[in-house]
């Protein structure tokens, strides 16, 4: 399946909302004594110690600085013969507007500062439907998932950790992930260390959100500082139990190049890095709360090695052994056996800032996770037998970005320009690439197609069979009469191993060994007796294994051993995304206007490899099973005296040639 999606959206509209993945930071800057708004006082934002953005409060002292990415903020307000009040830890959400009021006290020592820790409101006035985490509150939680983050909103729901959401009754596919702005392709999550907060929107989604039907997950990630700064996280489980959960995670920040200031210091950084990753690695990463039975590793050995045992009924022929165990051969464990998994998550972002109204972020992250587990609990669970064979499932994501954003003014101006009609004038120009890759293999075959259920060569040996009848010579018209021809009957299947899956084989082995040494007789080809010898495909009755055959379950509850995994599918999906969004107030009203291109391709494809093999059998020899009336050949001894007998050859049917057999007989050694 192959489809194109191509999406082409412009809109303009006015609203509180900036098109780019940003917030807007406002207040009230007045009196402490008297209540009265300060007029062209300074307002500045700091984030990680670099200011990003500034204002200068109206006749009103009123503010708005803007567009500031998602984080938390450091407010400094400023006025001549005031003390300076500076507020930590103002969080700015995308797609938000954040009130801030600060009132500054006359009078004050010089240099004296006063700090004010932010308090975040218990309802967000601008998302009543929906919430934001912090970075703070993320690392708190229990959990390392986006969804499960997000499900700790109201409304939300999520059947368990890591499952996808569901919100206020809409399907998961109808959440709409964004990380830095893009549209998430693949998976959502990223490093842990990397996430500067997640906005969840349940209801009332802006214009811009045209696909999405449910709800907006937002994730922010962070960006570099003005200070070097590190850290490593390192969790591991294996001294507690078996579930051996290991986790490496590190991030590093800092500046690259600072300017330095008109006394040849070193001032803000106009280059800067930002990096983080995570390694996981679990031997069970659904494990059970009372574990999970298996039989023992002896057991499961002697049921390989002789996976049947001969009926007392000797009319019922073989038993599976599997069907035979008790309550002693069975042991319980922590973890799941094969059922481990491997990731490996790294998020980085570059930012320049040239000049204070110039800002260039690259960034890019990359995604694999590598696990095994069966199709439990959707199917019949293998970890009692078959853990061996379980599924392999890998995911891969990538994504790259730009983002340039051009300010116009000096809106840190402390003149009565700072009441002028237009104000905030702002661009942002956005482009992002993504691919998402996912396959689901056999471990041991991953796209080997013909490998998947070969167990070896099966070589079958036939000879006539003949009836009491007339046949007529059409060429010379002569008649016979005598035994006639009537087809061909099996006398021996042979079987040669391919050692490719000797799981499959040992059925196959075992059959043809208790075959022979309890002497069974074929039931479908007759007049041999009881030699214990296989002459056709049916006499295997579906217990020796041909080509694409699985072995039974145990019971119908479980997979048994051997029993392989018959599935390959891939699916690859590429989203290239461009966007361009404007911005400017006038007065107390915003303009905000944008563009998006958006191009998107999926592709997958995906098959039973196993069904192969009895669809080539059903091809095989169609155009053969017919005898050629027309031209029958009687047998003569070396006198020439007709001997009673009359064979035919095959009759060549071409128009009813598969495909398949005519390229196989061309192609075949």
């Amino acid at each position: 399946m192959l489809r194109k999606i191509y999406l082409f959206a412009v809109f303009a509209l006015i609203s509180a909302y900036s098109y780019a993945q940003t917030g807007t930071l406002t207040g009230l800057i007045a009196d402490a004594m008297t209540g009265e708004p300060i007029p062209f006082a300074n307002v500045v934002a700091e984030k990680n110690g670099v200011q990003i953005g500034g204002a200068t409060t109206d006749f009103d002292g009123k503010y708005t600085i803007k567009p500031l990415d998602p984080g938390n903020y450091t407010v400094k307000a400023t006025f001549v013969g005031y003390g300076t009040v500076q507020v930590t830890g103002v969080i700015i959400s995308a797609n938000k507007i954040t009130m801030q009021d600060v009132k500054l006290q006359e009078g004050v020592a010089i240099g004296e500062v006063k700090i004010i820790a932010y308090k975040k409101p218990l309802l967000d006035q601008d998302n009543l439907s929906g919430e934001t985490k912090t970075s703070e509150e993320i690392v708190a939680l229990p959990t390392r998932s986006v969804a499960s983050v997000a499900a700790t909103t109201a409304g939300i729901y999520q059947r368990d950790e890591g499952d996808a959401v569901n919100m206020r009754g809409s399907r998961s596919n109808a959440t709409t992930y964004y990380v830095d702005g893009i549209k998430v392709v693949g998976n959502s999550n990223v490093p842990t260390s990397a996430i500067e907060q997640i906005t969840v929107v349940t209801g009332g989604l802006p214009a811009k959100y045209g696909d999405a039907t449910g709800g907006i997950i937002s994730i922010t990630t962070k960006g570099p500082s003005n200070k070097t700064f590190g850290g490593l996280e390192i969790e591991s489980s294996s001294l507690f139990d078996d579930y051996n959960y290991n986790l490496l995670g590190f991030s590093v920040s800092g500046p690259l190049y600072k300017k330095r200031d008109s006394n040849g210091e070193k001032g803000n950084s106009v280059l800067g890095y930002f990096l983080s990753g995570e390694l996981k690695s679990v031997d069970d990463s659904d494990p059970s709360a009372i574990g999970v039975w298996k039989v023992k590793d002896d057991v499961l050995q002697n049921l390989k090695d002789n996976p049947f045992r001969p009926s007392e009924n000797t009319n019922a022929g073989l038993l599976n052994s599997s069907e035979f165990l008790t309550a002693s051969d069975f042991e319980n464990v922590q973890a799941k056996l094969n059922y481990n998994e491997k990731l490996l998550n790294l998020s980085g972002k570059i930012d320049i800032k040239p000049t204070k109204n110039l800002f260039l972020s690259v960034g890019g992250s990359a995604y694999y996770r590598t696990r095994n587990n069966d199709r439990y609990p959707i199917d019949i669970p293998s970890y009692a037998f078959n853990w061996e064979n379980n599924r392999q499932i890998n995911e891969y994501t990538y994504r790259g970005f730009f983002k340039l954003t051009q300010k116009f003014g000096n809106q840190e101006s402390n003149s009565e320009e700072s009441a002028s009609t237009i104000k905030n004038a702002f661009f942002t120009i956005q482009g992002d690439w993504s691919n998402y890759q996912y396959t689901i293999v056999d471990p041991n075959h991953q796209f080997d197609l013909f490998k998947y259920g070969y167990l070896g060569k099966f070589e079958t040996y036939r000879t006539p069979t003949y009836s009491n009848g007339i046949a007529v010579d059409t060429t010379n018209g002569i008649i016979y009469t005598g035994w006639m021809q009537t087809g061909y009957r099996d006398t021996l299947l042979d079987f040669t191993p391919a050692g490719i899956n000797p799981g499959l084989e040992n059925y196959t082995n075992a059959y043809y060994d208790l075959y022979a040494q309890e002497l069974y007789q074929s039931q479908y080809v007759f007049g041999f007796g009881a030699d214990g010898v296989i002459r056709t495909a049916a006499d295997l009755q579906g217990k020796g294994l041909l080509n694409g055959q699985q072995p039974s379950n145990v019971y119908s509850l479980f997979r048994n051993h051997g029993y392989m995994y018959n599935g390959a599918a891939k699916y690859n999906e590429t989203q290239i995304g461009l966007k361009a969004a404007g911005s400017a107030d006038i007065k107390s009203h915003e303009i905000s206007f944008g563009i998006e291109y958006e191009e998107r391709e999926e592709s997958y494809w995906g098959m039973g490899p196993m069904g192969m093999w009895s669809l080539m059998r059903s091809l095989s020899n169609l155009h053969l099973l017919e005898r050629d009336l027309s031209k029958p050949q009687p047998v003569f001894n070396a006198n020439g005296i007709y001997q009673d007998t009359v064979n035919y050859d095959q009759l060549f049917l071409g128009e009813i040639q598969s495909a398949f057999d005519r390229n196989f007989e061309n192609h075949k050694v």
